[in-house]
């Protein structure tokens, strides 16, 4: 994408053009939320209520960017929301981390407060344990977005674990050596572990028991080129699985929360929605993510209760 150009939601089907042999197909049964995502997106104002606390949570190696969710804080400042960055450290894994962040939670809320977490990367599936264990945050929790969930194993940390039998062709050991020696230093280790092929079994458990009376909705994304040094690898993914769309550090297959509805997302990489770049505007994205998690929630709540009532009115 020319550096000019200010990003838009449209286009995400091109993914076919420049990445032909993807085995990726939309989600069906009203899961695809793409166009309610952009008309949040083209909306004048966001509508979450005010008082709604929005939380984010960024995702591994996040601690050591100072930019992170910059933009976002004021965005979501500027419209009047209380905005917090929950901080995370890359030296725990999920179930650790998300024990941590229910207690920063029931830390930082105040008595009757209701909120909505905003999440990029590994910090949505952190935040998934800390409601899935914490039933009484999940019950004050009126959304969760993942944007970028690492629902399969990255590649590359796969490469430079030695967990692939064949590294990528781009790959050099040199640089594979390097990277197995930060990957395991205790700053890093088990966060790194926990988006490979080896996470904790009780992770995978998890994601393929999402709690019914969490709303929830994930974002997948696929670039051709990378906004940042953070997090890209596009080179390296194209020489491993030519053909097959990414966001330069996950398989866009492996971004799927099957059953979760679903944004399509085109021409964003793994950082941009943490530090932008590339005419993409993180703190316009991140309120209409907010604004998509309240009218969905709405819509939902309408249509339950239209439900209810017909079915009163049956037995009546």
């Amino acid at each position: 994408m020319n550096a000019t150009r200010r990003w838009t939601p449209l286009g995400f089907d091109d993914w076919q053009r420049h990445f032909p042999a993807t085995p990726f197909a939309r989600q069906t049964d009203g899961l695809d939320w793409t166009d309610r995502f952009i008309d949040c997106w083209n909306h004048a104002y966001p509508r979450l209520p005010r008082d709604t606390v929005v939380v984010l949570v960024a995702g591994l190696y996040s601690e050591w960017l100072p930019r992170c969710h910059r933009d976002a804080l004021l965005a979501l400042r500027g419209a009047g929301y209380r905005a917090m960055r929950l901080p995370v450290r890359s030296s725990r894994g999920v179930i650790a981390q998300g024990a941590r962040i229910a207690a920063m939670l029931r830390t930082r809320l105040k008595d009757g407060e209701r909120f909505v977490a905003l999440t990029h990367s590994k910090g949505g599936i952190d935040t998934l344990a800390a409601l899935n264990h914490a039933p009484d945050l999940r019950a004050r929790c009126d959304g969760l977005a993942f944007v970028q969930p690492p629902v399969g194993p990255a590649s590359i940390v796969d490469d430079m674990l030695g967990f692939n039998a064949t590294p990528a062709l781009a790959s050099t050991r040199l640089q594979d050596r390097i990277g197995r020696r930060l990957l395991r230093t205790r700053w890093v280790a088990q966060g790194t572990l926990d988006i490979s092929s080896r996470r904790d079994p009780r992770v995978a458990t998890m994601l393929a028991a999402m709690p019914r009376d969490l709303h929830c909705v994930h974002a997948v994304t696929w670039s051709i080129e990378r906004s940042s040094r953070f997090d890209a690898y596009h080179e390296r993914l194209n020489a491993r699985r030519p053909g097959c769309a990414h966001d330069g550090q996950f398989y866009l297959e492996h971004q799927v929360l099957n059953g979760v509805p679903q944004i399509c997302l085109p021409e964003l990489d793994h950082g941009q929605p943490v530090l932008g770049g590339l005419g993409f505007d993180a703190g316009r994205f991140w309120l209409a993510l907010a604004d998509l998690l309240h009218v969905s929630r709405e819509s939902t709540i309408r249509v339950a209760g239209d439900a209810l009532a017909r079915s009163d009115a049956y037995t009546r």
